[in-house]
């Protein structure tokens, strides 16, 4: 069954397998990518990090590709190849030439189908997804942001990190690994986006010849809707040897793709997401407590957050709190301005505009709408959404995230301290 709007067009095959395409005859180059709705949300606590171990497993050959022929192959096409986990899907892309868009869908579907997940190779790509979970691990702010979403999203799937742990990974076998991939990796949990210099009609046969025609079945995912967090706060800290002190903080959030989420985004753009933000122009330009300041939204099904984050020398943390929190008071007091709602529309629909002209992004955009909502991507929707907005629905979104009872917050630091209690009393 074929859905279209004015840019893009979804076709939902026997099987259940999506596809999203958007044409685009003013470029020479295609994107492809394979989404399939399996993260780290989706995982047991024994199974935490398999999402992303299968990622990684899934280069390290097939029945008839070793690793090697896997990269070479798309090298030799001049093409690029990837891969990503979220919470919430995985996704594997190609980016070339339009002449190599289907022969780089055949190496996709080749990993897709027939990944081998050889015990010898997962011995060696543990090692690696080890070494990448304690460089994690050392990296500051990647420590302070996961441990946020530990205490944010605590009793719920969302606070399972997406490496997983060392325990975890440690226990996980190729059988385990084909099990939860003979789960997940069905057609009714995966979609294929492309985007660029091919027509709808030639993107559908590509896809029926090297993802439909070899379902042969159809089946649904396990994947189960998320149910909304409790979001009740809290604080998780880390004491590292470094320099400065790394603070976060997650207030409740819109849900992805709702009409509050655009005003969440409006929000983040006039509160902390441009250099001329209120956070970045208090707290960096006009007091100097730090380098970099960012306060923005994330959404996912059914659930949300909005982020602040920065870091700052340790003797600084209180004033750098209260500076935040003082921006907040006065946000939820006077709201937004008529110039200032005006400029986070530009910055947001110039973002929304400027991302169609890469393959590559829309490509990432389809896929991740289908796959979360099982919806097409509507750019002019999106645009009317947020071209809507006024003063009051902004101020409104405001008061809803603001909420200091339900504050989650971390610390990375020498000495660390317990900035949620902070902002909370001051």
């Amino acid at each position: 069954m074929w859905y279209n709007n004015a840019m893009n067009e979804m076709i939902v095959f026997d099987s259940g397998l999506k596809l999203v395409v958007s044409p685009n005859s003013a470029v020479r180059s295609v994107s492809v990518g394979v989404f399939v709705g399996a993260g780290s949300a989706y995982e047991t606590p024994e199974m935490s990090g398999i999402s992303h171990l299968i990622e990684h497993m899934m280069f390290k050959g097939t029945g008839s590709r070793s690793a090697f022929d896997i990269v070479n192959e798309i090298d030799s096409l001049g093409a690029q190849i990837n891969a990503y986990t979220t919470k919430s899907h995985t996704c594997y892309y190609t980016l070339s030439r339009d002449v190599h868009a289907e022969e780089c869908m055949d190496v996709l579907a080749d990993m897709y189908f027939n990944a081998a997940f050889d015990p010898s190779e997962l011995k060696k790509e543990r090692k690696v997804v080890l070494e990448e979970l304690s460089e994690s691990e050392d990296t500051p702010d990647d420590l302070c942001m996961e441990k946020l979403s530990a205490a944010f999203f605590a009793e719920h799937p969302l606070e399972k990190p997406i490496l997983g742990t060392k325990k975890t990974l440690k226990g996980l076998t190729s059988e385990h690994l084909h099990a939860y991939k003979n789960a997940f990796y069905v057609p009714g949990g995966t979609v294929v986006s492309v985007a660029g210099n091919v027509s709808a009609e030639e993107a559908e046969r590509m896809v029926r010849r090297h993802f439909e025609d070899r379902f042969g079945f159809g089946a649904e995912s396990p994947r189960a809707p998320l149910a909304k967090a409790p979001m009740k706060g809290g604080f998780a800290g880390g004491k590292k040897e470094i320099e400065q002190a790394h603070i976060a903080f997650a207030f409740p959030g819109a849900a992805y793709n709702t009409e509050a989420s655009f005003a969440a985004r409006l929000l983040g753009a006039v509160f902390g997401m441009e250099m001329s933000s209120r956070l970045f122009q208090s707290v960096r330009e006009k007091l100097g407590l730090c380098y970099s300041i960012v306060g923005y939204p994330t959404a996912y099904e059914n659930n949300g957050a909005f982020i602040i984050y920065t870091s700052t020398n340790p003797a600084s943390v209180e004033q750098a709190v209260g500076a935040i929190k003082g921006e907040i008071k006065k946000l939820l007091a006077d709201g937004i301005t008529p110039d200032e709602l005006k400029k986070g529309k530009e910055q947001i629909v110039t973002g929304m505009v400027l991302g169609q002209e890469s393959t590559s992004a829309v490509m990432r955009g389809m896929g991740r709408h289908a796959v979360v909502t099982g919806d097409l991507y509507d750019i002019d929707e999106q645009i009317a959404a947020v071209e809507a907005l006024t003063c009051g629905d902004v101020a409104e979104e405001a008061e809803r995230i603001f909420d200091f009872d339900r504050v989650a917050a971390s610390c990375v630091a020498s000495d660390v301290r317990d900035v949620c209690r902070m902002m909370k009393e001051m």
